[in-house]
């Protein structure tokens, strides 16, 4: 669940998908089931621009390409100009507090202004029609209801591990040099180079003007000769620049392209050691989902779900002594 606005999920988007990807198949899961990741947007997140690149429109090659869900953002209007007999199809959402809700819903397709046709499954509920928009048109509508339906549930649950249980928090950075240093641009290449670079341009000025003002002469009646013996200095300046550009070619093949990090930097690249992060974390999610069995448990005694929370919370955070009498 991602909820930002369109600039900056076209500025993270890149990032976000490739990570995600690649942090999948880190844990193991397999190609196929990588390639199949759903992105779920906010209404914030509307965006032709960015439904077009994870659709693989915008020329990235798939790179990014992504199956997505979101709720349709200015489709107040037509949605209620939809006949009531075409909601003729149902699905039970169901959550994790609150009771199960049934929802009707109708799956056709509309064309986005700067996308072209999407698949929209219009819902209907106790507080009204709203669209939901997908370039998936494989997957069930009741997955995809189900899905953005519960992504307010997914999103409070995060609040509540970074607020309640830290899981945001990092105890201090330790670093590790790496055993195999990346090879990047030589840095004396990239000196050559731009100095060869400015040499050219200063080059091409002069074969410039020294060129017009040879046309201009010629145009005169003015003989070859004459125009060299007048332009000797510009001539000469042309065949040292040349000169000069022939020897830095030299010089640029005696260097490799690429060589170490720590030889072109001074000192050695690093890594974090996220070891204290994975232990940490790895209690904070033993004690969220304790803390998860223990509200089941209570739920024996006090079946009111939505005020669960807060009463384990005052049951275990609320202790007092214990006084034994008459012994």
């Amino acid at each position: 669940m991602i909820r930002s606005s369109s600039e900056d999920l076209l500025q993270k988007i890149p990032e976000i998908i490739l990570k995600a990807k690649k942090t999948a198949k880190d844990v193991g899961i397999n190609k196929e089931d990588v390639n199949s990741l759903i992105v779920i947007f906010d209404r914030e997140g509307y965006s032709a621009e960015l439904f077009r690149r994870l659709a693989g429109k915008d020329g990235e090659n798939g790179k990014f390409k992504s199956r997505f869900i979101t709720w349709g953002k200015y489709a107040d209007k037509w949605v209620d100009d939809i006949e009531d007999e075409k909601f003729d199809k149902t699905v039970t959402v169901s959550y994790e507090i609150q009771k199960p809700e049934e929802v009707k819903y109708f799956d056709t397709e509309r064309t986005m202004n700067k996308y072209g046709k999407i698949r929209a499954i219009v819902i209907e509920s106790k507080r009204g029609r709203t669209a939901i928009y997908t370039n998936d048109k494989e997957i069930k509508a009741e997955i995809v209801i189900q899905l953005i339906c519960r992504s307010w549930g997914e999103e409070n649950l995060i609040k509540e591990l970074m607020m309640k249980h830290l899981i945001d928090y990092s105890p201090g950075y330790e670093t590790e040099e790496l055993e195999e240093q990346p090879m990047v641009e030589n840095p004396r290449v990239k000196e050559l180079k731009q100095e060869r670079t400015e040499l050219q341009s200063g080059l091409s000025q002069i074969k410039s003007k020294f060129g017009h003002d040879v046309i201009e002469e010629m145009a005169k009646g003015k003989k070859w000769r004459n125009i060299k013996e007048k332009h000797l200095t510009a001539i000469a300046d042309i065949e040292s620049i040349n000169r000069k550009i022939t020897l830095l070619d030299l010089e640029i093949d005696k260097h490799p392209e690429e060589i170490k990090f720590d030889e072109a930097r001074g000192q050695k690249l690093v890594e974090l050691n996220y070891e204290r992060k994975r232990f940490l974390d790895c209690i904070k999610v033993f004690t969220y989902n304790m803390e998860k069995q223990m509200c089941k448990l209570l739920l024996n005694y006090y079946p009111i779900k939505k005020e669960i929370h807060p009463s384990l919370s005052m049951i275990v955070k609320r202790g007092g002594f214990v006084c034994a009498e008459g012994r």
